[in-house]
């Protein structure tokens, strides 16, 4: 761990550093290419937070975070480096218009008839993928864990423990989570522990984690084609599960069954409540220690009734 320019503690993998570093190298290409002097890191910072509207939000703190680090090799006064930290805090302005290429297009809700007609179709065919994208189904709907968190995933007695994809600079709910399986039965438990058995299988026989999801989910959408269903993505379940959850958990139950560190990240970045099948308790509650590493004032949802859900 180190620390950043802004005096925060900052956790970066390789995978994170090698981006951020080609972050760097593709806006000094840019600057060079409009006649910016691109190769001193004063000069492409002030270019960079002269750039309004230019990216979009997310595209400009990733750029920003990428500047951020390469600033913390050089040996800047701290006057000067506070100035440029302050610097880039003000700008760019992300733009204001034109389409969003975020995940934020990918559909958020799924209404438990079309949910059925999915699962059904899946659950009938024999095609070892479909198997797959049937478990991210029933159980993203009901543990709404982020795909890729299912690989190291572990079923221990009634307790599923999962590592946060997304644990560093205090981004995720720490390094795992823990979530009760006692209301989803022995039957469940054991269909999720082959699922489990089954990805890792196909993670290796796929030789990686990006080709096997890509395949899935190009396979998923021409299913859903199929079915004259509008596109459904892997993550949309994990959307669907946490809209439901908000019906019957509390903010900061919610938070910490999926991974979160603060309680406000599931109420503005997700679907929202009203999207949920309302009525339908589909997995138990997080732990306690998970619940008290949350963030955020706790608030208070209204109650609706709570039906087990019948797994099949």
């Amino acid at each position: 761990m180190t620390t950043d320019c802004t005096g925060r503690i900052a956790s970066r993998s390789e995978q994170t550093i090698a981006a951020y570093r080609q972050r760097v190298h593709d806006l000094r290409l840019m600057a060079e290419r409009e006649d910016a002097a691109g190769g001193d890191m004063l000069e492409l910072t002030g270019w960079f937070c002269a750039q309004d509207e230019r990216w979009s939000s997310s595209t400009v703190r990733q750029y920003r975070a990428a500047i951020l680090m390469a600033l913390e090799t050089l040996p800047f006064h701290p006057t000067a480096r506070t100035l440029l930290v302050e610097r880039l805090r003000r700008g760019p302005l992300p733009t204001k218009s034109g389409p969003r290429k975020t995940s934020s297009k990918k559909r958020k809700s799924l209404p438990i008839a079309q949910f059925t007609r999915l699962e059904q179709f899946l659950r009938h065919s024999g095609r070892s993928d479909d198997k797959l994208i049937r478990g991210f189904v029933v159980f993203g709907a009901a543990l709404f864990l982020r795909p890729v968190e299912y690989l190291n995933a572990r079923v221990e007695g009634m307790m599923l423990t999962v590592q946060n994809a997304k644990a560093t600079n205090g981004r995720g709910n720490g390094e795992e989570r823990a979530r009760d399986l006692h209301s989803m039965g022995k039957k469940a438990i054991a269909a999720l522990v082959k699922f489990l058995e089954r990805l890792r299988t196909a993670v290796q026989e796929a030789g990686a984690w990006k080709k096997l999801h890509n395949r899935l989910a190009s396979r998923l959408a021409r299913i859903c084609k199929c079915l004259g269903i509008a596109r459904v993505s892997l993550y949309t379940l994990r959307h669907v599960g946490m809209a439901t959850a908000k019906s019957w958990m509390a903010p900061e139950e919610v938070a910490a069954s999926a991974g979160h560190a603060s309680v406000h990240t599931a109420m503005t970045h997700y679907a929202k409540r009203r999207t949920g099948w309302v009525g339908l308790r589909l997995a138990g509650r997080p732990s306690p220690a998970s619940v008290a590493r949350v963030r955020g004032a706790a608030q208070v949802f209204r109650p609706s009734g709570q039906t087990m859900c019948q797994w099949k």
